[in-house]
C-alpha cells in the first residue's frame, strides 16, 4: 500500500499517536479498569477502552486510507470518545491528576474528535464498509484490551491452579500458544494479497505498540516484574525497543529494517520465553498478561515480515547488523549510565549492559570508569558477540526452511533468488 502524501493526514496521524502515548503516562489510563466500583465508572472505562482502539484504526485510516478502519473510527471510536467525555469524574477520582495529565486527558480527545470528524467529513462509509468494520471492531478491542483488568478480583490473583511457573502446565501452554498463533496467522494470510497482508500485520503492531505504551500508566503505581517506574519501562530492553519500531519497519518497506528486525526479534522473543522473570503471580496477573500478549505478538509479526512482507534476511544484512548491534549496546549503556544518574540510584539495567542475566559477574570484567559511564568492555563484547551469533542462527535457519519449502514445492532447492521469489510468493 502507498502511504499517502497529504499532509493533514500525516499531522493528525501523528498527533493522535503522541496525544495517546502521552495520555498513558497517567497513572489512570490503566488504574481506570481496577477501579470499577460504580455504574459510571464502568461505563466510562468501557467507552474509553473502545475509544481506544482509535489508536490502531486511526493511522491505517488516514495514512493508508483503509476503509474499515475510517468505518470503525467514524462508527465506534467517534460516539465512544464522546460518551467517555460524559464519564469524565470517574477518571479523574482514580487518583489525583497533575495539570499535565488533565492536558495529556484533552490532547488525546481533542485529536481523536478532530481526527474522526476529518474522516467523516469524506463521506459516510459504505454498507460494505461497515460491515467490514463490525466484523474488524472485535479484534481492535482485543488489541487495547486492559491486560490488568483481573488484578481487581482478588481470588483470582490467589488461585493456586493460576499460578505461573517457569517450565509449569501454563508456561508450556503459552509456549504451544505461540506456536499456533504464528502457524495461524499463515494459514489466515498465505491467500491474502499483498495489501492486505500489509494492513493485517500493521494492525497488529500498532496493537503491540499500544500495550507497551500504556505500560507506562500501569508501572506508575505498580511494579512490572523487576522494572520499577517510568525509568525501568522506558523501551530500551533488545524486545521492546524491537515493538516500538515494528510498525516503521512496516511502514518503511525496507527490507533491510524488516529483515533486521527478524533476526533480532524472532530469536529474543523465543528467549524471554525460556526464563521468564514473571514473578510468584497467577497468569492473569499483568506481570503474565502483558509478557505473553507482548512476546508472542513480537515473535508473530516479526516472523511474519519475513513470512508474509518478503522481508526475508539477507546475507548483506549480517554486515550491517554487526556495525548496528555495536551502537545498540554503546548507546544503552550510555543511556543507562544516564538513568542510574539522574534516576535516584535505580539501576534499570538496560539490555543487560549494566549487569550479567546469567550468574556470571562478567559485567565485572575489566571495568572501566569514563565520567559517569562505568562499564565492562569485555562483557560488553560478548553481549553484542552473541547478539550477532543468534541472528546468524535465525538467518541461517531461515534459509534452510526457505531451501526445504523451495525443494518441496519444485522438487530441488532452488538458487537463493529462487527461494527468495518462492518466499514472497507462498508465504514461506
Amino acid at each position: 500500500m502507498h502511504l499517502t502524501r497529504r499532509i493533514p493526514n500525516i499531522l493528525l496521524a501523528a498527533v493522535t499517536a503522541a496525544a495517546y502515548i502521552w495520555a498513558c503516562f497517567a497513572a489512570n489510563f490503566a488504574e481506570q479498569f481496577v477501579c470499577l466500583n460504580s455504574a459510571a465508572a464502568v461505563l466510562g472505562s468501557a467507552a474509553r477502552w473502545i475509544a481506544s482502539a482509535g489508536f490502531i484504526a486511526l493511522p491505517a485510516a488516514l495514512l493508508y486510507g483503509e476503509q474499515r478502519c475510517r468505518a470503525a473510527a467514524i462508527f465506534a471510536v467517534l460516539p465512544a470518545t464522546l460518551f467517555g467525555l460524559a464519564f469524565s469524574g470517574p477518571y479523574f477520582a482514580v487518583c489525583p491528576a497533575e495539570t499535565h495529565e488533565i492536558a495529556a486527558y484533552a490532547a488525546v480527545n481533542l485529536s481523536v474528535l478532530a481526527s474522526c470528524t476529518y474522516l467523516a467529513f469524506g463521506g459516510l462509509p459504505t454498507k460494505k464498509e461497515a460491515a467490514g468494520a463490525a466484523k474488524l471492531l472485535p479484534l481492535l478491542l482485543l488489541g487495547v484490551f486492559p491486560l490488568n483488568i483481573f488484578m481487581q478480583v482478588r481470588p483470582l490473583m490467589t488461585a493456586k491452579f493460576l499460578l505461573f511457573r517457569n517450565f509449569g502446565p501454563w508456561h508450556i501452554f503459552f509456549i504451544l500458544l505461540l506456536v499456533a498463533a504464528t502457524v495461524a496467522v499463515y494459514f489466515l494470510l498465505r491467500k491474502k494479497s499483498g495489501e492486505e497482508r500489509f494492513v493485517a500485520l500493521f494492525l497488529l503492531s500498532l496493537a503491540l505498540f499500544f500495550q507497551l505504551a500504556a505500560r507506562f500508566s500501569f508501572v506508575r503505581l505498580n511494579d512490572y516484574q523487576t522494572a520499577k517506574g517510568i525509568v525501568g519501562a522506558l523501551p530500551l530492553y533488545v524486545c521492546s525497543f524491537g515493538i516500538m519500531l515494528l510498525p516503521f519497519a512496516i511502514i518503511s518497506g525496507s527490507s533491510f529494517f524488516r529483515g533486521a528486525l527478524f533476526m533480532i526479534n524472532c530469536p529474543g522473543a523465543i528467549i524471554a520465553f525460556v526464563w521468564p522473570d514473571t514473578g510468584p503471580v497467577t497468569v492473569l496477573h499483568y506481570n503474565v498478561t502483558y509478557f505473553v500478549f507482548s512476546h508472542i505478538l513480537l515473535f508473530v509479526v516479526t516472523a511474519h515480515l519475513a513470512i508474509s512482507l518478503g522481508g526475508a534476511p539477507r546475507r548483506a544484512h549480517l554486515g550491517h547488523l554487526a556495525y548496528a548491534i555495536a551502537a545498540y549496546y554503546l548507546l544503552m549503556v550510555i543511556l543507562n549510565a544516564v538513568a542510574v544518574r539522574f534516576g535516584g540510584g535505580y539501576d534499570p539495567n538496560f539490555s543487560f549492559v549494566a549487569k550479567c542475566p546469567l550468574p556470571l559477574p562478567l559485567h565485572e570484567l575489566l571495568p572501566v570508569h569514563l565520567g559517569i559511564l562505568c562499564f565492562s568492555p569485555p562483557y560488553i563484547a560478548i553481549l553484542c558477540a552473541v547478539q550477532f551469533a543468534l541472528c546468524l542462527v535465525t538467518y541461517f535457519l531461515y534459509r534452510l526452511i526457505a531451501r526445504l519449502a523451495g525443494g518441496a514445492k519444485g522438487g530441488k532447492g532452488g538458487t537463493p533468488g529462487e527461494i527468495q521469489k518462492i518466499s514472497r510468493s507462498t508465504g514461506v
